[in-house]
């Protein structure tokens, strides 16, 4: 029996996983959520050319296992290259709201329920769901305030009990904290890092660019904002330590 072939060209993104077949050269793409039916990274998969006239089994492989905020960062390199600059600011703006959702799992969710002795995972998955309703409607900055006021904060949840008064507290006015409130952090990378977050101004540039100015940013616009979300949240996720799985915090 034939060895079935890797795909040539392998892309994967936050939503699809791209890749020539190996047999006919036709460009692939498999949407994760409809095609691939999974959300999880793919280490193996045999999947099926789309194009019609070869339909021969290939085999799609080094998918990517980095956080989803740094997979829409990655994302944007293509939107680049395609000239989707007003896409690519969608993009970075959401990966910011996604690692400060990140930052409150991790806090709020995995940390205290891997300290927790009577840790109940059913509860867990119920505070997660308050978690989510809570800051629903929290648009970009009252989330970056929330973000930095909880790095900033001196106390952590612990328990379970803990956790779920903490979200209960959490407040949409809560305000952005003066730079003296972030000069008291010891850590200068940290520091440094927090400084750069609450000084972005991507969540304005993506505001002109969905609301009814609809606005086209510019290429000189644009790379700067994918160079400083790098910049930032990339070593922001290893300085915090934020992993997307509960287990890793057991």
């Amino acid at each position: 029996m034939m060895d079935i072939p890797d795909a040539l060209e392998p892309n994967p993104t936050y939503e699809n996983f791209v890749g020539k077949c190996p047999r006919c050269l036709e460009k692939n793409i498999f949407n994760r959520a409809s095609d691939l039916e999974t959300l999880e990274a793919i280490d193996s998969r045999v999947v099926t050319c789309q194009n019609p006239q070869c339909g021969k089994q290939f085999n799609i492989t080094a998918d990517v296992i980095n956080p989803a905020h740094e997979m829409l960062v990655f994302d944007c390199y293509d939107l680049i290259s395609q000239k989707h600059y007003m896409q690519c600011v969608l993009s970075l703006a959401q990966a910011y709201e996604v690692f400060f959702s990140l930052y409150l799992r991790v806090e709020l969710l995995y940390k205290p329920y891997a300290a927790d002795s009577e840790g109940d995972f059913d509860r867990l998955d119920a505070l997660k769901k308050k978690l989510y309703q809570q800051v629903e409607r929290y648009t970009f900055v009252p989330m970056r305030n929330l973000f930095l006021q909880q790095v900033l904060s001196s106390s952590r949840p612990r328990t379970l009990d803990g956790a779920e008064s903490a979200i209960d507290a959490l407040s949409y006015s809560v305000s952005e904290p003066d730079d003296s409130v972030l000069g008291a952090v010891t850590d200068v990378q940290l520091l440094e890092l927090l400084r750069a977050l609450k000084a972005s101004k991507i969540n304005e540039l993506r505001n002109r660019v969905v609301h009814k100015e609809a606005y086209r940013p510019t290429l000189t616009e644009v790379e700067p904002a994918l160079e400083e979300a790098e910049k930032v949240l990339f070593p922001l996720s290893r300085n915090l330590d934020l992993i997307d799985d509960v287990d890793y915090y057991a």
